[in-house]
Parts: C-alpha cells; structure tokens; sequence
C-alpha cells in the first residue's frame, strides 16, 4: 500500500451534508461518516490494517507474559526472590499506567498513526536493552520503559483501527484484533521452548548473554517490525475530520475504496461530509513553547471531560471493571508459568503424590525453602513447565473464535459479565485441585473464558467514548487496568510462599464483582461512532 498525500486528492470537502436521500433530523455526523466508510467497501484494506493491528496488540502481548515465563531461567542470574518476581512482572504495567495516560493523550493531540509508531519503537528498543544489562535495578528500569511503549500502542491501536470500520463489522475486526493477543502468547511459547531450556549463549566473569536474555531479544522484534509495516498505513479519517483536514480525509477514504475495489479513487462517491456532528479542531502552527502548554492544557481537558456529567457513570464503571479484570487475569495468569515450574519440579520427584498448587508453592521458593534452587544441579527451567504455558496459550482459540463471529449478534455486555463471572468461579477452583492434569485443565479454562471478556472490554472502551476523547479515555480507564494488574502481582509476590489462599480468592472474589459491574454499561453494539 502506498502512503496518502495530498497530491492523490481530486475532491473538495465541506462542512455539509453529504449528497444521499435527507433523513430525519435526528441525523448526526456520525451517521455520515458511517455512509462515508461504508461505500469503501470492505476488502484488502481493511483485512491488511486488521491484520496489522492484530500483529502490534500480539507484540504487547509477547512484552507482558515474556518476563512471566522468564523468572525460573532470571531467577539466580538477577538473585530474585518471589517479592522481586512479584516487581518485575509488574514492572511492565507501571510503565504503562504511565504511558498509557500520555501517549493516549498525544494520540488525540497529534494523531493515533504517528504516535502509535513511537510508542512501539519505545517498547522495540527497551526490551533489546532489557537483554544486556546485568543487573535486577537496571533490568527494572528497563522493563519500566518497554512498559512506557506497551502503554501507548494499546489504547492507541483500538481508537485507530476502530475508525476505519464500518458499525456492522466493527465488532467482528476488533474481536478479531484481540484474538492477536493469544498469538503473541503462543509465539511467546514457543520462543521460550525453543531457546530457554538450551545452553546457548556465552557466558563471561563480566557479561553475560545467556539463553533468556536471547529469548528477550528475540520477543522485542515484533514492535519493531510492526513500526515498519505502518509506515504505509494512513492517518484515521475520522481523526482527520475532527482536525478539520477535511481534503485529507477524504483521500484516505479514497485510497481504502481504491484498494478494496481496485477501482479509480474517482468512482468513490462521497464527495462531502458532514461535521457538524464533530468537534472540528483545526490545526494551529505554534511555537515550541505555546505548543508545549496546549498540549499540557488539553491532556488535563479532556481527562476532566470524561468525568462530565454526561460521561461520569460511564466512566467511573469502565474503571472499576478495568481494574478488577487485569488484577484476576494478571493477578494469577502471570504467575501460571512460575506455579507451573514449581508442580512439575514436584511431581518429577514425588510422582505418585496428590497435592495443589498451594501445597507446594515452597517447594522451590526462596523464603521457606531448605535449598535454595540456585545451589542445585537440577535445571532451573522444567521443559514440561513451559509445555503446559503453551498448552495454557492456546487454549483461548475457540473462546476468541466465538467472540468473532458472534459479538456482534450476543452483544459486548454478555461476553464481559459471562467471562467475568465465570473466571471468577474458575480461580476459585485453581485453589481446591490436586493433580498436575486438574491445574492444567482449569488454567486453560481461565484464559479461555477471561479472553472473552477481554475482547468485549476491549470494543467497549472503543465504542463508549466520543471521537474526541477516545484515545484518552482509552488511556484513563486502563490506567486503572494497569494499577489492577500491578496489585496483583505485587500481592502475589508477597503472599505466595506465605498465605497462598490469599492472592488466589481475592482473584475470584474481584473478577465475580467485576462482571456484576457490567450490567450497568450501555449497549453500544452496532451503534455508530460519534
């Protein structure tokens, strides 16, 4: 695809409604802009742009579990206890509770293409540093700033590629996109079975480039190629009308009609939009410093707009349900690779026992343990252990396909107070079983069903704000997602070799109130943007 300029535009746009049979005068812009998206067609666009964004939301994936699956192979390179593994895994979400908030905001300001690609080459970058430096502060610095570009392509990545799709396919493609995520938990996976449990690397008295730092390297490549995919990808239309570029807009559209139709940019048929329904910006050349403050101004203005009147309920229970599902989900998910390590290394030598995942969670721990893992000859690593991540990763398969092709029909609300509810009840199960196929089994059901809730969170949060605050508001609610999923590693990590039953029932206990939440959402399915 090629990039658009103003060059390919042969249209004159202007604030007024575009030529089609006159509705009723409850007609709002956003009904005009769906026309004007939907006579583009569907096509290759549209299908390359998916799978782009998919491709970008499957590399914040690889970023956020890679640290997970890492800790038993980091564990006496970077002398960590659990309380340290607690940290590290929650590193990434301070990070991007920071840059989440920020990005999202430059997103509004500056556009959604531009500072998406930043945001990923942030996150690219810190993570092949995160891989050289030697020491466990350092390595949390880093992991923080790779969080810091986690936090931007997220929300960025819904509020763009949300603006391209028509209402009735918009589910469909978001659902779609979000499925990425247990692909980029797969290939994490398999990154991790095919280089960690291997003696590969070198090894010197003052530097050391062992098999999890090459598997570190390896997972921050994904940002990076998705940076150079977008590069022929064009600004949101709607975010160009709302800058008042209307000229530019429509030669986007333009070029999606092209490509989805293989027929001349002339053949489209809007010629005019109407805005009146937006609130058309314009764009303002400023010196640096007048810049700097608009864009300081405007980041508090529309985060104090979303608790307007208007908005404030809205707002409010998107924040409570973002935190409740990132503290369940991540609060135990993360920990599955290190649990999973712990039950196998058990079961290697008590192969008959029958015993959960809470009976042995000191087995190898640092703070009750006899031997401490790293005075041992066994690896650190059970290969098994990283099978069952795998088994875990791939599970979500059929909950995403449902998703697909039915969220659009059972609506966004039944999905997410289904999956919660019944996450919530599955994490309490993790507590009560005994064998090694019994965990497996509810692992895999818990991201199945969490998955679901997830995806419908996820075109909510698309669909619930106004065009000029999406981004924004996207950022704000998972600021609240990122202090849920910190808390519950970080509690994790003080209370898993203690009070293990702790952790696990607040998980239960959190995603349950979560899904009761949801009732009181809106139903946004098949409604336009505005």
């Amino acid at each position: 695809m090629r990039e658009i300029t103003d060059s390919t535009s042969i249209s004159t746009v202007s604030s007024v409604v575009h030529q089609q049979d006159k509705q009723s005068d409850v007609d709002d812009e956003g009904d005009d802009y769906e026309t004007a998206i939907s006579a583009t067609g569907y096509g290759f666009f549209h299908y390359w742009l998916v799978f782009i964004g998919g491709f970008a939301n499957a590399s914040d994936a690889i970023e956020i579990l890679c640290v997970s699956i890492l800790l038993p192979a980091a564990q006496c390179d970077l002398n960590m206890t659990s309380t340290d593994k607690g940290w590290l895994s929650s590193m990434v979400f301070f990070g991007m509770m920071v840059g989440g908030y920020i990005w999202g905001c430059l997103g509004d300001i500056y556009g959604r293409r531009k500072v998406l690609m930043v945001s990923l080459v942030v996150n690219g970058l810190a993570g092949i540093i995160s891989s050289l430096v030697q020491t466990f502060p350092a390595f949390l610095c880093f992991r923080f700033i790779s969080g810091l570009g986690v936090g931007g392509s997220i929300p960025l990545v819904w509020a763009y590629i949300s603006e391209f799709q028509p209402a009735d396919r918009r589910g469909g493609a978001l659902c779609i996109i979000a499925s990425f995520w247990m692909v980029g938990n797969v290939l994490v996976a398999v990154f991790a079975l095919a280089i960690i449990p291997f003696d590969i690397g070198f090894v010197t008295p003052s530097f050391s480039y062992n098999s999890w730092r090459i598997f570190l390297t390896l997972c921050a490549l994904p940002s990076l190629i998705t940076t150079i995919f977008m590069i022929w990808l064009p600004e949101s239309p709607m975010y160009l009308l709302l800058k008042g570029q209307h000229n530019e807009a429509i030669n986007v559209l333009q070029e999606m009609f092209t490509q989805n139709n293989l027929k001349s940019p002339r053949r489209y048929p809007v010629v005019l939009i109407n805005t009146s329904g937006l609130r058309v910006q314009g764009n303002t050349n400023q010196d640096c410093w007048k810049s700097f403050i608009m864009t300081l101004s405007q980041t508090f203005h529309q985060t104090y707009a979303l608790f307007g009147r208007s908005l404030f309920r809205i707002t409010v229970t998107m924040l409570l349900i973002n935190f409740s599902i990132q503290f369940g989900y991540y609060g135990l998910w993360l920990w599955f690779p290190e649990l999973f390590n712990r039950l196998q290394q058990y079961y290697n030598e008590h192969p008959d026992d029958k015993v959960s995942v809470c009976s042995v969670i000191d087995f190898h721990g640092n703070s009750t343990g006899d031997t401490s893992p790293c005075e041992s000859d066994k690896p650190a690593v059970d290969p098994q252990a990283l099978v069952n991540t795998l088994i875990t990763a791939v599970a979500p398969l059929p909950s995403n396909l449902w998703t697909i092709f039915f969220m659009d029909s059972l609506g966004r609300k039944f999905f997410l107070v289904f999956s919660m509810l019944l996450s919530g009840v599955t994490a309490f199960g993790v507590y009560f079983v005994k064998t090694s196929t019994d965990n497996i089994i509810l692992a895999c059901v818990f991201g199945a069903v969490s998955t679901m809730g997830f995806n419908a969170l996820d075109c909510l949060g698309a669909e619930l704000f106004p065009t000029h605050l999406r981004s924004t508001a996207l950022a704000v609610t998972l600021l609240a997602a990122r202090i849920g999923a910190i808390a519950g590693n970080v509690l994790f990590g003080y209370f898993v070799d203690v009070h293990c039953a702790v952790p696990m029932f607040m998980v239960a206990f959190l995603l349950i109130a979560g899904g009761s939440l949801g009732f009181l959402l809106p139903n946004t399915t098949r409604a336009s943007l505005t």
